[in-house]
């Protein structure tokens, strides 16, 4: 009936998709209102100020060349809650893969979460940080800790809704290696 904790990790992102939708219908959205508004307000200012400093154009030039860094283990660290978080913000998940090889939440238009996993919130290439300098990536990453820490109170209050998902689960995919890294890693 429960599934084991490494069934789960290697859950397929359509199936985590699916137990999303119904995990959805155990949620009382009124109890996490208030803190997705002030979720979706950091999240609408770490973008603004990506713009602002033009950390989209390098992204959109570098995909346009390259294909992206968003590759397909990157959606290994969206797990169900994500998911939900995002389907609670309006978020309509797709059908089907956009591109082989990449994330399957990348659209032709970028990223289609809002709640994105620490990587994708914290990660900045060297060419990124080289063109924007030491003091607007700070700023940047002090912008985007708020977003991160708004995201794990909504996390955690969505979880104290749906405690069956405690029984079948007990850690965070955040906090786990990407399933592509496990090869590289030998038992002792």
């Amino acid at each position: 009936m429960f599934k084991s904790k490494v069934q789960l990790e290697n859950m397929a992102v359509e199936d985590r998709i699916r137990r999303a939708k119904k995990m959805l219908s155990q949620i009382n959205p009124d109890k996490v209102k208030d803190d997705l508004k002030k979720l979706e307000r950091a999240i609408e200012e770490t973008w603004s100020y990506m713009k602002e400093i033009g950390v989209n154009e390098i992204c959109k030039k570098c995909a346009e060349e390259t294909g992206s860094c968003c590759k397909e283990w990157v959606e290994d660290e969206v797990d169900d809650v994500m998911i939900v978080m995002n389907m609670l913000m309006g978020v309509k998940m797709p059908e089907k893969r956009f591109k082989e090889g990449f994330c399957y939440f990348l659209s032709e238009n970028g990223c289609i979460l809002k709640v994105r996993p620490t990587i994708c919130v914290n990660f900045l290439c060297d060419k990124i940080t080289k063109t924007i300098g030491f003091e607007n990536e700070k700023k940047l990453q002090e912008i985007a800790g708020r977003e991160l820490e708004l995201g794990f109170i909504v996390r955690e209050k969505i979880l104290k809704q749906l405690s069956f998902y405690f029984l079948e689960r007990n850690s965070s995919k955040s906090y786990r290696l990407p399933s592509h890294s496990r090869e590289k890693i030998s038992s002792t």
